[in-house]
């Protein structure tokens, strides 16, 4: 307020001045003029109406005067002050008020434009704060954002590790499964992969056996007494293995101290730990069981057993293969290893041929015939040499029988000859013919050379009679007498007689 007076006081004088300035140069003029009137002229006015004109005259003009210097001195200048004014306050902080003059309103303009530029600053300053915190708080979001990728990147890693880790475990045991489709060969090679892969202290196949519905253990690793385990069984429903595969579900003890079902393999395994069994199931048939040991207890994750529940659906497959192999080759008339018919072929030849001899009352001899040692042979050379001896034997056999005789491998080193048209005593001639070449024959000694090894065979022989059953008869009389050549000392010919049956007794 008392800037404010100050100004008034200030600009009234500066305004008084001006004014005193033009009412006297007035005055000087006015005097100049009446000065220069006749004065004839002037006689005609008294001195107080001239004295009145001219004091209006100034006067007036003394108003005049005030009021333009008035406006150009001071309401301009204001007026242009408070535009300035006016637009600061509508935001425009770079506005400038217009200073024209040196005294106050130009001064209060200049302070004003001062103000303008300190506010200005500042809002500049707010401003540049304001962008540096929202710049703090985008890196701070930012960095929280990154780093919750970072976990979740960490984890998609760590998941990206399992999984290839899973990959490469089915993969392996994949390539194992299709390197073979012998069912215990297929147990082998899993347990093998298995041990290798997946990180067991034990390891155990328990498939069910078609002919007795038990638990029959074909693989085991990892074991102290490990032939011992392989000669157990379990009755369906019997222990935690014989439990799973009546109920076709996982079983997974984390401790199997605490679960009095664990048989710890019939007391072949003593220690504790974790195990998890797993039923092989194909569609709605299960196969058998897969078991897992760890000897620390809660040692399974739930991503392992998810994977070896996998695994346990690529055996079933497998072994369901397998057995579709074993049901197709034995639906084949040649056996694979030797080239002679196989059983199958056997069973329907036997029984068309005794039909047939029933029918027209024509004889038939059966000749089973069977390779001494030949277990002792395979421990000396080798399944590999003992195969080539089956091959030779085989083809000897083939080789000097008639072309209506049919000669089959009944199994192992077994071979059935059935010899139509034939009566006992041509039979026996035929038997001991065969036995007298395959003596002489010669075999591989396991060594790459051909020497005269000791390989002989012996013959059982049976004839179809009309009054008895059929070829299971047949069949089982030269079975006698082939086991009663073996109990005579092999390497001979025995032909069926009916008091071998009720003497006869075991082999070796």
């Amino acid at each position: 307020m008392k800037h404010w007076s100050i100004l008034r006081e200030n600009v009234g004088l500066k305004i008084g001045a001006v004014t005193g300035l033009v009412i006297f140069l007035i005055v000087l003029l006015l005097v100049g003029v009446v000065a220069s009137i006749p004065v004839p002229l002037i006689s005609k006015f008294s001195m107080i109406q001239v004295l009145l004109v001219l004091a209006i005259l100034i006067a007036t003009i003394s108003v005049l005067v005030i009021s333009i210097s008035t406006t150009l001195i001071i309401q301009r200048p204001l007026n242009r002050l408070m535009a300035a004014i006016r637009e600061a306050q509508s935001g425009d902080l770079k506005t400038r008020a217009r200073v024209d003059s040196e005294d106050e309103i130009g001064e209060v303009a200049e302070q004003f434009n001062e103000m303008l530029g300190k506010i200005n600053h500042l809002e500049t300053n707010k401003l540049d704060t304001e962008r540096k915190l929202t710049m703090a708080q985008e890196e701070l979001r930012y960095k929280a954002v990154l780093e919750e990728k970072a976990a979740i990147i960490s984890s998609t890693n760590r998941k990206l590790e399992e999984s290839l880790n899973e990959l490469s475990i089915l993969y392996n045991i994949s390539q194992a499964l299709s390197s073979s489709i012998d069912p215990e060969e297929l147990c082998n090679l899993l347990g093998e992969v298995i041990s290798k892969n997946v990180g067991v202290e034990e390891f155990a196949i328990l498939l069910i056996n078609p002919d007795t519905r038990k638990l029959e253990v074909k693989t085991a690793l990892g074991f102290a007494q490990n032939d011992h385990v392989r000669s157990l069984s379990f009755e369906l429903g019997e222990g935690v293995s014989g439990r799973v595969a009546k109920g076709r579900q996982v079983v997974y003890i984390p401790d199997t101290a605490r679960d009095p079902l664990f048989l710890h393999y019939k007391g072949e395994k003593r220690e504790s730990g974790s195990f998890l069994c797993i039923p092989i199931v194909t569609k709605s048939n299960c196969l058998g069981v897969l078991n897992f040991s760890r000897r620390d207890i809660e040692a399974f994750s739930e991503g392992e057993r998810r994977l070896l529940t996998t695994i346990s659906a690529q055996v079933a497959i497998a072994l369901e293969n397998a057995k579709l192999y074993e049901e197709t080759k034995e639906l084949s008339l040649v056996d694979d290893l030797t080239k002679v018919y196989n059983r199958r072929h056997f069973q329907k030849m036997i029984e068309m041929e005794c039909k047939r001899a029933k029918r027209f009352n024509r004889p038939l001899s059966l000749l089973m015939v069977d390779v001494d040692h030949f277990k002792k042979f395979n421990d000396r050379f080798g399944h590999l040499e003992g195969d080539h001896l089956l091959v030779d034997i085989a083809s000897v056999l083939a080789d000097n029988l008639r072309e209506v005789d049919t000669i089959a491998r009944y199994g192992g080193e077994e071979f059935a000859v059935i010899l139509p048209n034939t009566v006992e005593s041509d039979a026996e001639q035929v038997g001991m013919k065969l036995r007298e070449l395959v003596e002489k024959m010669y075999v591989q000694n396991g060594e790459g050379k051909r020497s005269k090894a000791k390989v002989t065979v012996s013959v059982g022989v049976s004839v179809f009679s009309p009054t008895s059953e059929g070829q299971e008869d047949l069949v089982n009389h030269a079975d006698i007498a082939l086991y009663r050549a073996k109990s005579r000392g092999r390497n001979r010919v025995v032909t069926y007689r009916a008091s071998d049956s009720a003497s006869l007794r075991a082999v070796e």
